[in-house]
């Protein structure tokens, strides 16, 4: 199997390619000889986990956030190849569902023995993938708004999460949505948020729904109704703490597809990578990917 290391040289205040390097040293002292790829461009590493998996089964190292690792997952569909996750970007969130180490050089010994497992990915518009949670909204804006902060020196991503949070909230919108659950369920509404969840974190450790798992074969959605800046101030710090599911504004579901549509379009926040859409179709695919878990 070929080892393969995949850097965001941006992601980590710029600090991807240092972390590429020590994961290469690391896996020669284990005697595992290992290829070295830099990013160049947004997409780049989709293309290059795509031409090395159809030759053979590889397992990459995705060293970045949660952006850079739905890169490597959009490629590495449809193969047997595996990946093992280097958290190195703002949130890091997806790793908090597969493994209970966040320090580099513990992620890799652990992985040196470990055989892959089969996981769930989001699908959605039949053309692009998610493989933490698909939000929209308020946590979108949010998602969007992290950019503001992003080259402020010395502030910690939650902070810079948190600063984001507060610049949205000054905006009070709130979405207008159609939504059918399953072909079947169906309502409409002004919200302030939809989170349709496979992992169970993001935004530097929200958990819109306790129960989500990735290897479930269920989407989780937590769907919140509009409310007014003064609710939304009470409301975010129970969501971020995951104490919100019984509030009566809350509605929590679990389905195998999902279709929101808008008479505008809404900003949508893919692994915390930001689209605009009218229109979103929304589905799982079981056992999809192949990740080395570290629990």
């Amino acid at each position: 199997m070929k080892h393969i290391i995949l850097v965001n040289p941006v992601s980590g205040n710029h600090k991807g390619k240092k972390h590429g390097i020590i994961v290469n040293k690391l896996l020669k002292k284990y005697n595992i000889k290992s290829k070295l790829i830099i990013s160049e461009y947004p997409g780049h590493l989709t293309k290059i986990v795509k031409k090395f998996s159809s030759k053979e089964k590889c397992r990459f190292y995705s060293i970045g956030g949660d952006g850079t690792l739905n890169e490597v997952v959009s490629g590495i569909i449809g193969s047997d190849s595996e990946i093992v996750i280097i958290p190195c970007g703002t949130g890091n969130d997806f790793i908090k569902s597969i493994s209970k180490y966040n320090s580099l050089r513990k992620i890799i010994k652990e992985s040196l023995n470990k055989e892959s497992t089969k996981i769930d990915v989001i699908k959605l518009n039949n053309n692009r993938y998610c493989i933490n949670i698909l939000n929209m909204g308020f946590d979108a804006m949010v998602a969007k708004n992290v950019d503001i902060f992003r080259k402020v020196p010395f502030i910690s991503g939650k902070l810079k999460y948190n600063l984001s949070i507060f610049y949205t909230l000054l905006s009070n919108k709130n979405f207008k949505f159609k939504i059918r659950y399953d072909n079947s369920t169906y309502t409409k509404g002004s919200f302030t948020l939809v989170a349709i969840c496979n992992g169970k974190y993001y935004g530097g450790g929200i958990s819109p729904c306790n129960d989500a798992k990735v290897d479930d074969g269920i989407l989780n959605i937590c769907a919140i109704d509009s409310t007014r800046v003064r609710h939304k101030i009470k409301l975010l710090p129970k969501y971020q703490k995951g104490l919100h599911v019984n509030l009566p504004q809350v509605h929590l579901n679990k389905c195998n597809t999902i279709s929101i549509v808008s008479t505008h379009k809404f900003p949508v926040s893919i692994d915390g990578e930001i689209t605009y859409t009218n229109r979103l179709k929304v589905s799982i695919i079981k056992k999809a990917i192949n990740i080395v878990h570290i629990i």
